[in-house]
């Protein structure tokens, strides 16, 4: 696969115009999945426990999935009548999705929505794979279709065995494009398009932080500790924010371009480390939602670490996607990620407050210092290097 400023080519394809930019179809669809992000987001809210937080990632993982596959199917193809009509289709069924989410493993009648929706959407994602990229072999988001109908089968059973039915189904979703690796470098992929299309769901995970948070303490009497936690709060969402666009957007960008194999990115970076760093800022809205209400109070247990350890998951992914596009990963994220690991431990004895402001603190030191680096010229200090770099990262200020 080689790529050549706003083209791609394969060895199968010759060269396919690739699409820079988002369309406005595909912002319409991403408000969908808005709207889902924001449904697991309440339910975890609601009860922050170990059980909750598994039942929604297994009704995470397929809305995820099949947001990738709707970006892939539609990254190497201009916009035309029939894939607009695609793409609103795909968010009527995703937003079926999202409306069953919250009791999709408690209710038959959910989980029939939830499950029917999905298996729509997987035909949906096929048909538009079959007219659009007739020449390439899609496997990995072929058999997203056999995923989806194990969904649909099993939403009949009882609670117990539809939640372990899912279980397998949406671990096998997950380890499909390892198995079937082989098959993606056939794939042109969009260099431009890729990285916006992600980065905007980044957006959309990051704005639930705002619109939760926000949400909670509108209409309430807030005295100075709510509006420092509130404060604190949107604080820690630029500081995320920061993180990934600052430096880690354009890095995406230049690793598919220069890149030898293009698909370890898609696959690594792209597909699995974005599904880590959505989870990671999910955690981070579900924490900072609960500490806003309350934020002298100690939360209890798993409720107390969720910020902290959302944000230190977010931050840790920059470590292995960065080692998978350059070979190295970046010391001072991988320190910052340990530091805010260990606060989420000591969380449970500490008032929300001084959890939230730690984390605060952390995230925008460890900005300051990546920026006073690169301002500087300085290098950022590497770890984890491989014996050989399949390509460099470029410099950014």
């Amino acid at each position: 696969m080689v790529y050549l400023a706003g083209q791609v080519r394969s060895a199968e394809a010759g060269f396919v115009d690739a699409r820079d930019r988002a369309t406005w179809t595909e912002l319409f669809y991403d408000l969908v999945l808005a709207f889902g992000v924001s449904q697991i987001a309440h339910v975890l809210a609601q009860r922050p426990d170990a059980a909750t937080l598994g039942s929604c990632l297994l009704v995470l993982v397929p809305l995820w999935w099949a947001w990738v596959d709707v970006v892939m199917a539609m990254n190497a193809v201009h916009e035309t009548t029939l894939q607009r009509v695609f793409l609103l289709l795909a968010g009527l069924a995703t937003y079926g999705m999202s409306v069953a989410a919250p009791h999709a493993l408690e209710t038959r009648s959910e989980a029939l929505l939830y499950a029917g929706c999905y298996l729509a959407l997987r035909l949906l994602i096929g048909e538009a794979i079959r007219r659009e990229c007739a020449n390439y072999t899609i496997h990995p988001y072929r058999a997203g279709l056999a995923f989806a109908l194990v969904l649909f089968a099993t939403a009949v059973l009882p609670a117990p065995l539809r939640t372990a039915g899912w279980a397998v189904a949406v671990v096998a979703e997950i380890l499909a494009p390892l198995v079937l690796s082989g098959h993606l470098r056939q794939l042109a992929f969009g260099v431009n398009h890729l990285p916006e299309r992600f980065g905007l769901f980044i957006i959309i995970a990051l704005g639930e932080n705002v619109v939760s948070v926000g949400a909670r303490v509108a209409g309430r009497s807030l005295g100075a500790l709510e509006l420092l936690a509130v404060s604190l709060a949107f604080l820690t969402g630029c500081a995320l924010w920061w993180l990934y666009f600052h430096l880690v957007a354009s890095a995406i960008a230049h690793a598919l371009r220069t890149h030898p194999t293009p698909a370890i990115v898609v696959r690594d970076v792209l597909s699995y480390g974005h599904l880590v760093l959505v989870l990671g800022l999910l955690l981070v809205s579900v924490g900072a939602d609960r500490i806003a209400v309350e934020p002298a109070q100690v939360p209890h247990r798993i409720a107390a670490a969720l910020l902290p350890v959302g944000a230190a998951l977010f931050t840790l992914t920059f470590c292995y996607t960065r080692r998978r596009m350059f070979g190295a990963a970046s010391l001072t994220r991988f320190l910052a990620a340990l530091l805010l690991f260990a606060l989420g431990a000591a969380a449970p004895w500490l008032p929300g407050v001084v959890t939230l402001g730690l984390a605060a603190v952390l995230l925008i030191a460890v900005n300051g210092l990546e920026h006073w680096l690169i301002s500087t010229g300085r290098a950022v200090p590497m770890i984890f290097h491989r014996a050989q770099r399949a390509t460099s990262e470029p410099q950014l200020t």
